[in-house]
């Protein structure tokens, strides 16, 4: 099912703020309210700015009036009911807070939720991890669009909160910044806007395709993003409620079976079982980046890619960190062949223990157990085993040992995987 895009955008011509004191604060707009004079006290992060509308706290009462007109450094008062002043003939003043402009990273981690966000540290590593560079087009270029031009289109499986989609809507957003924004649409449906709106996602140059199986959570998505700078990046979004597989195949279909995205991210349960028929979606030299909690997910993932044979290499595993630092750690995932003529399972026959590490390092004569500490020889070892093998003579995952560690000796800790597939071109197997 597909979600309509268009709603009332007010104010979306006045969102542009290429300088961050370039216009006042207006309705709709969402501030931050941090304390003059004491820096660790807990912002206030507001609704969108409506006159009349007010903020209640044990500081005091901040009105929406107050802020509309002012622009970002200014200061702003609560003020105090008359029975809280401790004079009676002054006017009560409360605590004084200076007004910021909500930046991305902090609207994610503030506002409200129904499920977990991808936080900013791991959205920004994924929209990183698919080396995006939309640009804009020269004005010929962007003259001559048309349906057949090649477009940039993401898939994205598993809207949820929505915060990588605006992360990712956000860096498409330069590609279709030489297009008009349809006239603002109020009440009623009215048909010249609606062929207007029309025209322009036919001429988008980039386009995020975000799903999810829940109408309540793709709505709530919705909703976040058209908030944030009066929806300034919604337009290069389309929304849809749907599983993956039945979507891509639709999708396929209307273009007659022709590749058209350039890159997809799975962020769901049983990802593997959406990579054969995303795959086929994705045009070659594109990225399918797999997003799970669990390392075990993403090698689900890759002994599916080898089992049924999916035009897919697994270019990269990193362990996302839990504090929100750094740019992951790498990990080594990938299958190796044992020695040929001794599988894990003969191995065990003979009272050893079937461990396909052992088996991997054996020619380099090594004894380390510790499969998380890596060795130079160890990985020449290693390459010396994972030579070439012919697609038609590929074995099934059961003849294939999987090799798992990180590729730095440290304990393990954090709360999430990626894993980067890069598509093969299918006329010239790998």
């Amino acid at each position: 099912m597909n979600i309509p895009l268009w709603r009332p955008l007010r104010h979306l011509h006045q969102s542009k703020r290429h300088v961050s004191d370039a216009r006042p604060f207006i309705a709709g707009d969402l501030v931050i309210l941090r304390e003059r004079k004491t820096r660790t006290a807990s912002p206030i992060f507001t609704r969108p700015l409506k006159p009349g509308k007010r903020i209640d706290s044990h500081k005091g009462t901040i009105y929406h009036d107050d802020i509309i007109g002012k622009r970002p450094r200014h200061v702003v008062a609560s003020r105090l009911s008359r029975n809280r002043s401790k004079t009676g003939d002054e006017e009560p003043k409360g605590t004084e807070y200076r007004i910021q402009e909500v930046k991305l990273e902090e609207y994610v981690r503030l506002s409200k939720r129904l499920v977990t966000p991808v936080y900013p540290a791991d959205a920004a590593l994924i929209v990183e991890l698919l080396d995006l560079h939309p640009g804009v087009l020269h004005q010929q270029d962007c003259a001559n669009a048309s349906e057949e031009t090649p477009k940039l289109e993401i898939l994205e499986a598993g809207t949820g909160h929505g915060a990588l989609t605006l992360y990712l809507a956000r860096v498409i957003h330069a590609a279709n910044a030489h297009l008009t924004p349809p006239p603002l649409q109020a009440d009623g449906d009215d048909p010249r806007i609606a062929e207007e709106a029309e025209t322009f996602k036919r001429n988008r140059l980039a386009i995020l395709h975000t799903l999810d199986i829940s109408a309540k959570y793709s709505q709530h998505a919705q909703n976040l993003i058209f908030a944030y700078r009066h929806g300034l990046y919604a337009p290069n979004i389309d929304f849809h409620v749907s599983p993956v597989s039945p979507w891509v195949r639709e999708a396929l279909t209307a273009r007659h079976g022709k590749p058209f995205l350039s890159h997809a991210i799975l962020d769901l349960p049983s990802a593997d079982a959406q990579l054969a028929d995303v795959a086929k979606a994705v045009r070659a030299d594109g990225t399918i980046v797999v997003f799970n909690p669990s390392i075990t997910q993403i090698m689900d993932c890759l002994n599916r890619v080898r089992d049924e044979r999916i035009p897919l290499e697994l270019e990269t595993v990193l362990e996302l960190p839990s504090n929100g630092g750094g740019k992951g750690r790498e990990w080594d995932v990938r299958a190796v062949r044992p020695r040929t003529g001794r599988s894990t399972e003969v191995a065990a026959d003979d009272g050893k223990a079937a461990d396909p590490t052992q088996d991997a390092r054996s020619e380099s004569g090594s004894d380390e157990a510790d499969v998380e500490v890596e060795t130079d020889s160890e990985t020449e070892s290693d390459a010396r085993q994972e030579q070439p093998t012919p697609t038609s003579e590929r074995p099934t995952s059961k003849e294939w040992a999987m090799i798992c560690r990180p590729k730095v000796g440290e304990r393990i800790v954090g709360g999430g995987f990626v894993g980067v597939f890069r598509k093969w071109r299918e006329d010239q197997p790998e």
